[in-house]
């Protein structure tokens, strides 16, 4: 009986031990075999993370540049702008290293901000218009982004919408004085 017992566990042992090495070639096979160094500079493969766009197509597939700190196994930290609010640890799949020796008309010049979950906010390069927006007369502005296209979109005035860019504002109404407010 006693060596029955040791047979039967022997046997468990070794069932666990190649079913935990199987598992392993399993992971491993799409796992992508990169190894990057600390302070590699690296695109951010945006997949998981929602991003403020009214579509996922026109996302951007890899968000900026962001550097390495430190590796974890098969993960890495990176140093994440403080808009960002998410998880700063990453698996080397959703990181690509940023290639040196590419032309510098083969990249898009990268924007100030992501935003993500309209954490963000973007840098006001001027007014354009401002309007009385239907009957409770709401105050809109109608804004030129800094490294933007043109913005068709009329952005309400509340307390903290153009707190950063006051002066912006003011110079805009001190120029146009004789429009009413």
């Amino acid at each position: 009986m006693p060596r029955t017992f040791h047979w039967i566990q022997s046997s468990i042992l070794f069932a666990s031990f190649v079913s935990r090495v199987a598992s392993r070639l399993v992971i491993d096979k799409h796992r992508k075999k990169m190894i990057y160094q600390i302070d590699d500079m690296m695109f951010l493969n945006s997949r998981n993370i929602t991003i403020s766009r009214s579509s996922k197509k026109l996302n951007d597939k890899m968000l900026e540049l962001f550097k390495i700190l430190i590796k974890i196994k098969h993960a890495y930290q990176l140093k994440l702008s403080l808009t960002m609010k998410i998880h700063s640890k990453f698996t080397s799949n959703l990181l690509q290293l940023n290639s040196k020796n590419s032309l510098n008309e083969q990249w898009n010049k990268l924007s100030d901000s992501i935003v993500i979950d309209d954490e963000d906010e973007w840098k006001m390069k001027n007014i354009l218009n401002f309007r009385h927006y239907e009957q409770d007369k709401q105050l809109q502005y109608h804004v030129n982004w800094k490294e933007y296209d043109v913005d068709l979109h009329w952005y309400n005035v509340d307390e903290s919408e153009f707190e950063e860019c006051q002066k912006i504002v003011n110079d805009f109404h001190e120029q146009y004085s004789n429009k009413s407010r």
